[in-house]
């Protein structure tokens, strides 16, 4: 007996199908806690500041709740001392650094971690 995969195509269009007919976990009330917070991971560096200010700014617009921020990989070097100084793209100029960034984030509560 030989069996075929599913192509991704199909497999959307099913999932597409389940959750319409309820028989998706998320509209058959699997979740019935409310969404405590967020979790935000910074995982680029001063290389790539355009992703990395990015991702600050949708921490720093995260509704109140046990919101974290992580920094992993390359954005592990943003916690070096004066580092997140050096960081600002041209397509934020209004949001200035990535340090100007973290300043509103931890003012607002959220935890930052390595």
């Amino acid at each position: 007996m030989t069996t075929s995969a599913l192509t991704r195509g199909e497999f959307l269009e099913f999932s597409t199908l389940a959750a319409a007919l309820g028989l998706a976990p998320a509209a058959a009330g699997a979740q019935t806690e409310k969404r405590r917070g967020h979790v935000v991971t910074i995982t680029h560096g001063p290389s790539d500041p355009h992703r990395v200010m990015l991702g600050l700014l949708v921490a720093s617009r995260l509704p109140e709740g046990e919101n974290h921020l992580w920094f992993s990989i390359d954005g592990g070097m943003l916690c070096k001392t004066g580092e997140a100084e050096k960081v600002s793209s041209p397509m934020f100029p209004k949001q200035g650094t990535a340090a100007d960034l973290l300043a509103a984030i931890r003012g607002k509560g959220t935890s930052v971690h390595i």
